[in-house]
């Protein structure tokens, strides 16, 4: 009697269905859990506690299977099994470790390559491009909810140079504005299109110079000036018109250049020579782009007024006429702008270049200049007739004298490697040229 008993049990409980979800404690005799060691891999493990695998697993209906044939079914809704059988059996459960939704492989495996390089991306069932603004991949509409991407970092055998391209520009029009051959090929007008994505941000073109400006023999090397001022900070905070021994210029070669925080360096000086906050470690010149950063010539010479126009101070900057005892140059990564690029960065026909740059200040002149409207800035160049002057771009547009020990806004001006080419990019604001090296 009791075999008999025995039997009809067994038929009633497996003629039943069994479902198991992953709320339930499945520590059973049923069921084993197959769990893939790593994705696509086609590995698997026995689970140790034989618990249904928390997020990151995928159900493997292929291959889950019982001894004797029972029916697996699975729920993708509530990620449950249903278990179909009409004899005693023992299943196997398999659970793929869940890809990654994109999955990248790179020939970025050595140091030939920075973020600086042209890429090229190519996504399976997807749409993608590599963004060199932001140095990212954007992934959308993939078909299969999964993507394997190649992105492929590759030198240009023929490279567009910044410099060349931007000489070839002149007499043309950019934007409301021109490329001009005036003591270099600068951009010119009101609103160029001279904007460069260099540093992770934006920075404009001043323009193109050979070696009369920076020293470099035989170069001509592209001077540009970031968007926005790095903070009000005082020119030297010893009040001496010296450039090459300012605390401007050793915290913007320094701490600036290197990307270090300044802030007790003994170069941080705002107005009056009050001690500033000067960490750059998130601003300052990444480590990507500095090789990019040629080490030049400034020129330091001056004048003794704001009584002169854009070429007469241009002759002043490259001259002898400076505070007695001081250098007529000095060499550095990061300087400051000229008078004479505040003076030309207007179309002569706006504003006439018989004009004083100390008589900027009205529409035809400043208001027609694209490096004007960013408030007070200062320039490298000294008054020649005192050791505590400076010429500064004053908010009323026109060039007058200041004292080296005010805390005024700076804005880092640098030249650019002979080398450094044009991947993309058009010169707008929201399309800025994208350069590599």
């Amino acid at each position: 009697m009791s075999i008999i008993l025995l039997s009809v049990y067994l038929i009633i409980y497996f003629n039943n269905e069994k479902t198991v979800t992953k709320e339930e404690d499945t520590k059973s005799e049923l069921f084993s859990y197959m769990i893939e060691t790593s994705a696509g891999s086609g590995d698997y493990e026995m689970a140790t506690d034989n618990k249904w695998p928390g997020e990151g697993y995928v159900f493997n209906e292929s291959l889950s299977r019982c001894e004797n044939g029972s029916k697996l079914t699975w729920n993708d809704e509530t990620k449950s099994v249903t278990l179909k059988a009409n004899i005693s059996d023992k299943c196997y459960l398999y659970f793929d470790k869940e890809p990654p939704d994109v999955t990248l492989a790179t020939n970025n495996t050595d140091n030939t390559f920075n973020p600086t390089t042209p890429a090229t991306l190519n996504c399976v069932g997807s749409n993608s491009i590599y963004n060199h603004k932001y140095q990212r991949i954007e992934v959308a509409s993939i078909a299969n909810k999964y993507t394997t991407c190649n992105l492929t970092y590759q030198i240009p055998s023929s490279k567009n140079y910044l410099n060349n391209y931007i000489t070839s520009l002149a007499g043309q029009t950019q934007g409301d504005g021109q490329v001009v051959n005036e003591k270099g090929y600068r951009y010119e007008g009101k609103a160029p299109n001279n904007y460069i994505w260099f540093n992770n941000e934006l920075w404009r073109i001043i323009g193109v110079f050979d070696d009369s400006s920076h020293g470099q023999s035989g170069q001509n090397l592209v001077k540009i000036i970031r968007k926005d001022a790095i903070g009000g900070l005082a020119w030297d905070s010893g009040n001496v018109n010296d450039w090459s021994a300012s605390s401007l210029k050793a915290l913007l070669n320094e701490n600036y250049y290197n990307a270090t925080d300044g802030t007790t360096s003994g170069n941080c000086y705002g107005n009056l020579g009050v001690s500033n906050n000067c960490d750059y470690t998130i601003i300052g010149i990444n480590s990507a782009y500095r090789p990019m950063v040629k080490n030049v010539t400034w020129y330091l010479g001056g004048y003794s007024s704001t009584s002169a126009t854009a070429e007469a101070f241009y002759g002043y900057e490259r001259g002898t006429r400076v505070p007695s005892g001081n250098p007529a140059s000095t060499t550095g990564y990061i300087g400051l702008m000229y008078p004479s690029d505040y003076g030309y960065s207007v179309l002569a026909s706006s504003c006439a270049r018989t004009t004083n740059l100390g008589s900027y200040g009205n529409s035809t002149c400043a208001g027609q200049s694209w490096l004007y409207g960013q408030g007070t800035e200062i320039t490298i160049t000294p008054c020649s007739s005192s050791n505590i002057g400076m010429f500064t771009v004053y908010q009323y547009g026109g060039l007058d004298l200041d004292s080296v020990y005010n805390g005024v806004s700076a804005w880092p001006v640098l030249y650019l490697d002979s080398n450094v080419y044009v991947v993309d990019g058009s010169g707008t604001m929201t399309d800025p040229y994208i350069i590599g090296m």
